[in-house]
């Protein structure tokens, strides 16, 4: 044995050997310890399957106006469709000069066309234009004459029907006024019951009076009216009707279908909507006809809706969107969303408030209902209260009866 080499230490192994141990002991506890992260009972994993206690949803007990609303459309057109069809008179007949344009506003005295010249004007009366009026004249159309003229501030002191001199110079300022010659024809000459004295003697100029060709005038029952379209532009012939004329103010018409037929009635206020001038005018349900079959949406119940106002111009020919108010409380009143309603087991009409964790059920008395909203009245119950309407889980109804 070589005497430079020192001998091994006996405690040196010893250490070796301790350390490896508590080295394992320490791998084996560690993952005892992992494994029974992974490890369940029965009655945990049982009760980590069972579903959460049941929560409970309300909803505050408010004041508000109830309203009932019906939806539809509908198209903005003349209560009544004129077509002007102006009497010509002898010659070629042309627009001459443009007078309205579609849209403008035609009242008792405006001109509504200019043909050859003169002017067509427009006069209050139902029965039209049958033959040139004259002095001297009597009838009912005389009688009409002078009613559209005392409607324009003209004074009249000639019998009612009779064309007298009164009624001529209402008709000569009536042309004037619009800067047109009054329409004149020659007066005839009364007989001359002795021959002239002077041979050569210049004939007299012959008298002349004015009067009213039927051609320059036209007879509409309801003025003011609207000009709807203009069917005869300047240097037309013409050969027909050159303006339509509505009468009576716009209206819309349209559809109702005839599932909503029973919550609407005439006298209720409509809100019209033009929703390409985003411009609202206010409206009532004039009128309900019977049911119309027709394709889709076509089917229903006509229906005239009139504005409270004047409609804007600007609505002719649009189409609107209608919002019928069909039902209102009028005034602000109790309400709870409809699914806060339940029936007691004796068949009461309950609400299940719920105050501090409680649930206290208070019984009330229903009444007009929209929008998912009922009104309430219960002894108790008050504005901020909260209703139980549903629970988030758990099959049970709030109230408890299953």
């Amino acid at each position: 044995m070589d005497a430079d080499v020192p001998p091994q230490a006996p405690l040196r192994g010893r250490r070796r050997f301790l350390l490896g141990l508590v080295t394992g002991a320490v791998v084996m506890a560690l993952a005892g310890l992992g494994a029974s992260t992974f490890v369940k009972s029965p009655q945990q994993a049982a009760a980590e399957a069972a579903a959460p206690p049941a929560s409970l949803i309300t909803a505050t007990v408010e004041r508000r106006v109830l309203r009932e609303d019906v939806v539809l459309r509908g198209t903005v057109e003349p209560d009544r469709a004129l077509e002007v069809t102006p009497v010509l008179g002898s010659g070629r007949s042309v627009i001459s000069r443009r007078v309205v344009k579609a849209g403008g506003r035609v009242g008792a005295g405006s001109v509504l066309a200019e043909i050859s010249g003169r002017p067509v004007i427009a006069l209050t009366g139902r029965v039209p234009p049958y033959r040139d009026v004259h002095a001297g004249m009597t009838g009912s159309d005389v009688r009409q004459l002078q009613a559209a003229l005392r409607e324009l501030g003209y004074p009249i002191s000639d019998r009612a029907g009779v064309f007298g001199a009164s009624t001529g110079r209402a008709i000569r300022r009536m042309y004037q006024s619009r800067d047109y010659e009054p329409p004149l024809e020659e007066v005839p000459a009364a007989p001359d019951p002795a021959p002239s004295a002077g041979v050569g003697a210049p004939a007299a100029t012959p008298a002349k009076r004015v009067y009213l060709p039927m051609s320059e005038v036209y007879f509409v029952r309801t003025l003011p009216a609207r000009v709807a379209a203009v069917k005869a532009g300047l240097g037309a012939e013409v050969a027909g009707p050159i303006l339509t004329l509505s009468v009576g103010g716009l209206v819309v018409r349209g559809t109702l279908p005839p599932a909503d037929r029973e919550l609407v009635d005439p006298g209720m206020s409509v809100e019209i909507f033009d929703e390409t001038s985003g411009k609202k005018a206010p409206g009532r349900v004039t009128t309900i006809g019977e049911l119309r079959q027709g394709a889709g949406s076509e089917t229903g119940h006509p229906i005239t809706i009139s504005a409270t106002g004047t409609l804007p111009a600007s609505f002719t020919g649009q189409e609107v969107r209608l919002t019928v108010t069909s039902a209102t409380t009028g005034e602000e009143v109790l309400v709870v969303p409809v699914s806060a309603i339940f029936s007691a087991a004796d068949g009461a009409t309950q609400v299940l408030r719920v105050r501090d964790d409680r649930r206290e059920p208070v019984t009330v008395r229903t009444g007009a209902s929209a929008g998912g909203f009922v009104e309430v009245d219960g002894a108790g119950l008050a504005e901020g209260d909260q209703a139980v309407v549903g629970g988030r889980t758990g099959g049970a109804r709030p109230d408890g009866t299953g």
